[in-house]
């Protein structure tokens, strides 16, 4: 059924009257999905809706018509409209409602083409036959619709011959193929999930913890004859742990933010050296309790880019930290800068723990964090924070270390600012 106002364009036929007939309609429809701008999975979904329906008017009607027809007004659309003179479909609402299951499986091919098209019409006329018209848009950057690509269809469509063993083999590869990808695709959902599990339970276990002592100060506070030291020691723990909590808080909520696409920046012209001088008095008392050595070092006087201050001293706040956090007394942690005249560099190295070869890959992914990460408290998700800020800036972030115990370095680029052209004033 082609909608009021749209013009569709025949493309080709193909009659069903035999096994093979369907493994034609196949082949013509992946062949010009193709040529339509169609993805590879877009392709298979065409051609296994198409084959389906088409394989249904030869078991149940004894055969059919395949009209390929292309929509070129309104949004273009690929259309398949399949149509057959059988005794109908006595049960077809039951089928669209996915009540209906035959012992033969009809009604399988229906529901199941319905959901991999993005139209999907059936009319059916008991004792008169059926027509299915399935229509796949295509996609917004495929070229349009042109009697010279229709002219190039045919052409493949003509130098393609159908051969039914070949086409058969070539249909149970894409099978494979798509299991495989099924099955790849199934191990990333099991181990994002896995991770998910690990988080909200660590999620559970860094915000009672701080809790925990919050209570158990309040009780004793409440105490009778409580001296001023320990009263003075407890509203001192106390606040200690609502900043742990309210920082986990924050956390959690900006990861929501990135999620959700509601993270903006503040942007204006900022100097690099700047934000890394502003911030790095901040970092000294960490530095101090850990008795590491901090060192930064930097190629040139200023490094001016387009930033969000703020935005630009979390992050680097956030890697110092991590590298403070991840390594031991009399460690050494240097932050180095550097330009290119395009790019400004900027690499954060320590001599910590490091990170092992298979979490490495996953470093800045959510939910993801190593046995010694948990160790250390928090919740890991600062790298995955970080990652968002320094891509909403135009840049890049990638992690490197040679395992575990060998240390880390987080390097990265972001784009200058490039200075105005010189103009010539006429005097």
């Amino acid at each position: 059924m082609t909608r009021a106002g749209e013009r569709a364009l025949p493309v080709v036929t193909v009659i069903v009257r035999q096994a093979k007939d369907w493994i034609v309609a196949r082949q013509r429809a992946q062949i010009i999905a193709g040529f339509l701008g169609f993805g590879a999975q877009d392709q298979t979904r065409i051609a296994t809706a198409v084959s389906e329906i088409a394989r249904n008017a030869l078991d149940y009607a004894g055969g059919g018509r395949v009209e390929f027809l292309a929509e070129t007004s309104g949004r273009p659309a690929l259309v398949v409209r399949i149509t057959d003179e059988g005794e109908g479909i006595a049960q077809l609402e039951q089928i669209l409602a996915g009540r209906y299951r035959s012992e033969h499986g009809e009604g399988n091919g229906i529901t199941g083409s319905r959901k991999l098209m993005d139209d999907f019409d059936v009319e059916t006329r008991i004792g008169s036959g059926t027509s299915v018209t399935l229509r796949k848009f295509l996609p917004r950057n495929a070229p349009p619709i042109t009697p010279t690509v229709l002219a190039k269809i045919n052409d493949a469509l003509a130098l393609r011959p159908v051969d039914p063993l070949a086409e058969a083999h070539h249909y149970n590869q894409e099978l494979l193929r798509t299991l495989d990808e099924l099955n790849r695709v199934n191990r990333e959902l099991q181990a994002a999930n896995e991770a998910k599990d690990l988080f909200l339970a660590t999620v559970s276990h860094e915000l009672r913890t701080p809790m925990t002592a919050i209570l158990g100060w309040l009780q004793m506070l409440n105490l009778p004859h409580i001296d001023p030291v320990t009263r003075a020691e407890g509203m001192k723990a106390i606040e200690s742990a609502a900043r742990v909590q309210a920082r986990l808080v924050d956390d959690v909520l900006e990861v929501a933010r990135v999620h959700s696409g509601k993270l903006e920046l503040n942007l204006a012209d900022v100097d690099l050296r700047e934000v890394i001088d502003s911030m790095w008095g901040a970092v000294q008392p960490a530095v101090s309790a850990k008795a590491v050595n901090l060192a930064r070092t930097f190629d040139a006087d200023r490094f001016p880019m387009r930033g969000d201050l703020t935005r630009l001293q979390q992050i680097i706040w956030n890697l110092i930290s991590n590298a403070i956090k991840f390594t031991p007394s009399n460690g050494n942690i240097t932050l180095c800068t550097s330009s290119n005249g395009e790019t400004v560099t900027l690499a954060i190295t320590d001599s910590g723990e490091g990170i092992s070869s298979d979490l490495l890959p996953h470093v800045f992914e959510r939910f993801r964090q190593g046995a010694n990460s948990r160790q250390h408290g928090g919740l890991g998700l600062g790298l995955a924070i970080v990652h968002h800020l320094v891509e909403l800036h135009g840049g890049t972030i990638t992690a490197t270390s040679e395992g575990a115990g060998k240390g880390a370095c987080f390097t990265l680029q972001f784009p200058l600012a490039m200075p105005e052209p010189a103009t010539d004033t006429i005097q």
